[in-house]
């Protein structure tokens, strides 16, 4: 089916799963898709809207809504928006990206730039 995914049932209870974990998290938030030269990359807006700007990548093997889980205490601070890395089993486009080269600096530098973020 893809590189990521290897069934469509596989991709929906992934799907299904990271819903879950978004809902338990008990605060409004806001879906954002990107267009990145990559493909369509996936971020989850939440928090104070008052607030500076805090941008979160997740790691390998894990994903934004856990991160959000294990950052919440830093939601009332920051307006949040965390990245569902770009090939990985997410929301974001399926496109693996090379670790041997430039790019997902390049990826995250689009998205960065579609923000409007000055710097990090």
């Amino acid at each position: 089916m893809s590189q990521v995914y290897r069934s469509k049932g596989g991709k929906r209870a992934s799907y299904s799963l990271y819903d879950q974990q978004v809902e338990a998290l008990n605060l409004p938030y806001q879906d954002i898709f990107l267009e990145t030269s990559f493909g369509k990359t996936h971020l989850i807006e939440l928090g104070n809207s008052d607030r500076k700007p805090l941008l979160i990548f997740h790691g390998g093997n894990t994903s934004s809504p856990y991160n959000l889980h294990q950052f919440k205490f830093l939601l009332k601070d920051f307006r949040t928006y965390a990245i569902d890395s770009i090939g990985q089993p997410r929301k974001s486009a399926e496109t693996v990206l090379s670790p041997k080269n430039l790019d997902y600096g390049k990826w995250a530098k689009q998205v960065i730039e579609q923000l409007h973020f000055q710097k990090c």
